[in-house]
């Protein structure tokens, strides 16, 4: 029976690591710059042609949703989504400090889990139902499908921020590919 290298497995690991967060980069990228352009376009339209264009703010809303649920998954690769964290100032005790961080963790990986649940069953719903947009009749699943990879993402990374911690408070050294990235 054969068996992978630990060096080919750290390898595979850190490139999709590292290509997940190049995808995520490149969505924000594009989302942020089209919704500038269409937000743009929609007051050009409105204030200058003096036509509504409800079509530009549907499409500027679908493209929202991408923007929206990729920057916080990236927020949540970076460690920098919204938390409130006291366990410092009331646990002196660092190893009682660790295993609080660990519990705030794991309520946060398991309420992600939930939302990608959720998040799957809507995305599913919208394949079902074939709901589209009011006015281009654009299926709305495309919106959908951020909410559910958004969760799915999110879960992952706060997934690996518990392991992490779980091998910090062991005294084991982080993990290596899961470091957020420094540039």
């Amino acid at each position: 029976m054969r068996y992978l290298d630990p060096y080919a497995t750290r390898k595979i690991g850190l490139f999709t690591w590292k290509g997940l967060l190049q995808v995520q980069r490149a969505i924000l990228i594009v989302s942020s710059g089209f919704l500038v352009l269409l937000v743009f376009a929609a007051v050009v339209m409105r204030y200058v042609i003096h036509y509504p264009g409800m079509e530009v703010e549907e499409i500027a809303t679908l493209v929202a949703f991408w923007l929206y649920f990729t920057g916080a998954v990236y927020g949540s690769y970076e460690r920098t989504h919204i938390r409130a964290d006291l366990a410092d100032v009331i646990f002196k005790n660092p190893k009682a400090n660790a295993r609080v961080k660990i519990i705030a963790s794991a309520i946060t990986c398991i309420l992600a889990l939930i939302m990608t649940y959720w998040g799957y069953v809507f995305f599913v719903w919208g394949i079902q139902m074939h709901a589209e947009s009011p006015i281009l009749q654009l299926p709305m699943v495309y919106a959908q499908t951020s909410i559910f990879f958004g969760a799915l993402f999110m879960s992952f990374y706060f997934l690996v921020e518990l392991v992490d911690k779980i091998r910090q408070s062991l005294g084991l050294a982080p993990l290596p590919w899961a470091g957020v990235e420094k540039e």
